[in-house]
């Protein structure tokens, strides 16, 4: 009688495994596929090798085209997410589509074409694909609205925006006075700013802001591999410190103890997941006026015209001295909280509808 009813529940278990979602990246990691893959219980996949090594481009995308492949006729589902860049993942899943019966929800983190390709030739190229992959996609969605628009400019299907959200972490009475790797020098005021390597990350002028400013101590996070040599190059003074980057537990512990953020970037249509994580922990965090970062947070960042370095003291004397300026801003933080809160709801909503097979 045993052995028959683990026979009977065997096909249970397949039915239920080909049922979930599949979510793929072709990347070492991605926070938004994790988030969304716990929402729908579905399976997240990370397909890597050779990632961020340029020449190995063409090898790398031709290896991991058959491993989605591959990966596809393993897994049978009946909805796919795929996470682009890069438009390769997507377009492959576009055409196996025609083959295998299933829903395409493309995740796209930027228009490529648009955001990081250079070359003109390179660039007309990739946006044909990223035209092509939208219209065939069944839903197309990005990070914020201003990608959501350039994609709906190019014929998209059931484009919609969700945008990124981090709660509030559990509140403490006290903040950390030690920061867990090593005590840190001695200091008034902590900075911290944490960063993924784009080129276009102002790390030059957040260390130039701080060189000589008395009281303040500067911490930049980032992988080593996006970030060492840039930050070698700057021979940063002795109240910058660069960790590399950090694990979840000692990341929360700095984000504790900060008395200011910096997010200094010109990154085109781009909102740093960092400045989501600073404002959930009440962190006053100092950006660059951008028409995309004032529509999402309001009042609830600390906007500078320049990142001169005069500009960017200013700032940050403004948001660790005047206290009056502090508690406006913290009213702030809170109100426009609970409104991304509301806003994330209902994209998790749409989300999930847009998920259901």
């Amino acid at each position: 009688m045993l052995a028959k009813v683990q026979e009977s529940k065997a096909p249970l278990r397949k039915a239920i495994r080909l049922s979930r979602p599949l979510l793929v990246a072709w990347a070492p990691f991605s926070p938004t596929l994790v988030e969304v893959g716990s929402l729908v219980d579905g399976r997240v996949v990370f397909l890597n090798v050779l990632f961020g090594k340029k020449l190995a481009a063409p090898l790398r995308y031709a290896f991991l085209s058959l491993r989605t492949l591959s990966l596809l006729r393993k897994e049978r589902a009946k909805v796919v997410l795929a996470q682009n860049p890069p438009i390769f993942l997507p377009l492959a899943l576009v055409l196996a589509k025609r083959f295998n019966r299933f829903k395409l929800i493309v995740d796209h983190h930027a228009v490529w074409s648009m955001k990081t390709i250079r070359a003109p030739l390179l660039s007309q190229v990739i946006s044909a694909l990223e035209r092509f992959v939208s219209k065939e996609a069944d839903s197309n969605m990005s990070p914020n609205n201003s990608w959501t628009n350039e994609l709906r400019a190019r014929g998209a299907t059931n484009a919609f925006t969700y945008h990124d959200f981090v709660p509030k972490p559990p509140t403490t009475t006290s903040k950390d006075k030690e920061w867990v790797p090593y005590p840190l020098p001695r200091h008034r005021f902590l900075v911290v700013a944490a960063h993924g390597g784009h080129p276009k990350e102002l790390l030059e002028e957040e260390v130039a802001a701080v060189r000589g400013l008395e009281g303040y101590l500067l911490v930049i996070t980032g992988k080593r591999e996006k970030l060492g040599r840039r930050m070698a190059r700057l021979n940063p003074p002795k109240n910058v410190i660069y960790p590399g980057y950090l694990d979840d537990a000692n990341y929360e512990v700095l984000k504790r103890s900060a008395d200011a953020a910096l997010s200094l970037s010109t990154e085109l249509n781009t909102v740093p997941h960092a400045i989501h994580e600073f404002l959930a922990y009440g962190v006053p965090t100092i950006v660059l006026k951008d028409s995309l970062l004032q529509s999402l947070f309001d009042g609830a960042i600390v906007e500078i015209d320049d990142a001169n370095p005069e500009s960017v003291r200013k700032a940050l004397r403004r948001v660790t001295e005047d206290s009056t300026f502090r508690r406006q801003l913290r009213e702030n933080v809170d109100r426009n909280y609970e409104r991304r809160f509301k806003m994330h709801q209902d994209e998790v909503s749409k989300l999930r509808q847009v998920l259901a097979s």
